[in-house]
């Protein structure tokens, strides 16, 4: 293809004078990404030879797979490596399907692990909805809902989805589990939602299966206890994306009242933003770019950014909850209107597990308490928050810090229970 369009260029004459209708164009177009896309991806092919790493297979798979994992991309590696790991140390052969040509783990060479990159544009996802397996991991929403990409294979025979978050169905968009046949849980305070919403769907019953968060095994890992107390706190602003997210609602007006006050703040954006709203957080950079004790932080990973605060402040995001639950500090919540979240699985639900867990970390903030958020935040550090945050996450995560083993040695458990050949 990309041959072909060399030659073309090389053979057209230096103008054109002609009617190119809409149809047309839109082929030629398409002609054209679909070149660039295939000339790309061969120079990632001789990339990883330069480099000594596994070219990705994007070939038809025949076979059915006992067990396999189905991810997004990098951004989700911190939840399926805990998995990964897990499957290896029980010597449990598994397949690993990524939609992100810079997966890590697509680095991995091991021979119980087959992983496989599915492609580019909306080839990836004909080959994702495709995939041959009797339990498929995920943490895709939505997954077989009209209007999104990804269609639920019928020839997997479980879909299961992982959460990578610790909130309930509130924050998902509607529909998101309709069609997954079993849910791996942070802990029993995801059921209530999950089970209204079957019930008022007539949906069948999901098996629900608690067994933990794998990322805060990694999140726990990554944690560094800060051994001097600086004399000026670190706050951290951690944003969702979209219309939930702080920084699209309450702009960066409360964050210039905290940098005048003296504090260091870190600002963190979700890194969907990045993506969808680069516009709103450019006038934000704008708008924070005369104070030096801001500054932004935009790794994936928020481990580098929640070693160094002393307190964070955030929205509807389970931010919150990482945050609190592997440093044991406080929170502060803004409040997000229920007007500013339309199309979530909130609007269908009796009752939001998110609206009363903020309490238990923090303070939580409407926006008429904005002009003393200096006051809050002194006494949130002055509070002595270790004890309650360590007894709400004994009852709200279970295996924390190890769950991505637990999570592997239930799934090789069912296997063995079922017969299946774990090759």
């Amino acid at each position: 293809m990309v041959i072909l369009l060399i030659v073309l260029y090389l053979l057209s004459p230096s103008a054109s004078y002609a009617y190119l209708d809409p149809g047309t164009g839109a082929v030629l177009i398409n002609l054209l990404i679909a070149g660039v896309a295939t000339l790309i991806y061969s120079l990632k092919g001789i990339f990883f030879r330069l480099l000594g790493r596994k070219q990705p297979e994007t070939k038809a798979i025949s076979a059915v797979s006992p067990i396999a994992i189905l991810s997004e991309g990098k951004q989700y590696w911190a939840t399926f490596e805990p998995i990964v790991k897990g499957f290896i140390a029980l010597g449990l052969k598994f397949r690993y399907y990524t939609l992100d040509i810079e997966d890590p783990a697509l680095l991995i060479e091991h021979e119980l692990m087959d992983s496989r990159f599915l492609g580019f544009g909306a080839w990836k996802y004909g080959k994702a909805g495709n995939i041959r397996a009797e339990y498929l991991l995920c943490t895709t929403p939505n997954i077989g809902c009209k209007g999104y990409p990804l269609r639920r294979s019928p020839h997997t025979r479980n879909l299961i989805h992982v959460f990578h978050s610790i909130n309930d169905l509130s924050m998902y968009k509607i529909g998101s589990l309709d069609f997954y046949d079993a849910v791996v849980l942070v802990g029993e305070f995801q059921t209530a939602s999950i089970r209204e919403l079957e019930k008022k769907r007539s949906l069948k019953p999901k098996q629900l299966i608690p067994l933990g968060l794998p990322y805060l095994d990694v999140y726990c890992k990554n944690k560094q206890d800060k051994t001097e107390k600086a004399e000026t706190k670190t706050i951290l602003i951690g944003s969702s994306w979209g219309s939930k997210g702080l920084l699209a609602h309450y702009g960066t007006g409360f964050i210039v009242q905290l940098a005048n006050l003296g504090y260091h703040i870190i600002v963190r954006p979700h890194p969907q933003s990045l993506v969808s709203e680069q516009e709103m957080i450019n006038r934000c950079k704008r708008q924070l770019a005369g104070y030096k004790n801001v500054v932004w932080d935009t790794q994936i990973s928020p481990s580098e950014a929640m070693n160094k605060a002393d307190l964070l402040i955030s929205d509807t995001s389970s931010l919150r909850f990482d945050f609190a639950f592997i440093y044991e500090k406080p929170v502060i919540t803004l409040d997000i209107p229920l007007a500013a979240m339309p199309g979530y699985e909130r609007d269908q639900l009796s009752a939001i597990w998110s609206d009363v867990a903020g309490a238990k970390i923090g303070f939580v903030l409407s926006e008429a308490d904005l002009d003393c958020l200096g006051e809050y935040v002194e006494r949130s550090c002055q509070a002595g928050t270790t004890e309650k945050i360590k007894h709400f996450r004994a009852e709200t995560v279970v295996n924390y810090g190890h769950s991505g083993l637990a999570i592997a040695r239930y799934f090789a458990d069912k296997l063995t229970e079922t017969g299946e050949k774990t090759c």
